[in-house]
């Protein structure tokens, strides 16, 4: 249960921090984009499935099987936010276009 517990602490930790790139009151300033966080919370499933190997071949049923839900659940968490996450960004840098921040094209928000 533990590692369960770490390895939530770890996805909030990186969630929010994409979240903190938005907080500013600077109307020209515009988060991140979320595929490097993403990127950084693809090492939790990895880790579960390192741990999940490592519970099956010490044939520890129940921590093998809490990691393979993990797996699961990080995985399938991943794919659902992306989408959402982009039109955050999206939306954030296209607000920053609109308060006065020289953009380039609004359909390719660059850094």
């Amino acid at each position: 249960m533990a590692l369960v517990v770490v390895e939530m602490a770890v996805l909030a930790l990186i969630g929010l921090s994409w979240a903190g790139s938005y907080w500013s009151w600077d109307p020209q300033h515009y988060g991140d984009p979320p595929g490097p966080y993403l990127k950084k919370a693809a090492v939790v499933p990895i880790a579960a499935l390192v741990a999940m190997v490592v519970a099956g071949i010490r044939r520890l049923r129940t921590v093998a099987v809490s990691q393979a839900v993990m797996i699961l659940v990080i995985c399938g968490t991943m794919l659902c936010v992306r989408a959402p996450g982009e039109r955050v960004y999206e939306d954030s840098y296209r607000d920053a276009c609109h308060a006065g921040m020289v953009c380039g094209d609004d359909s390719s928000p660059t850094r």
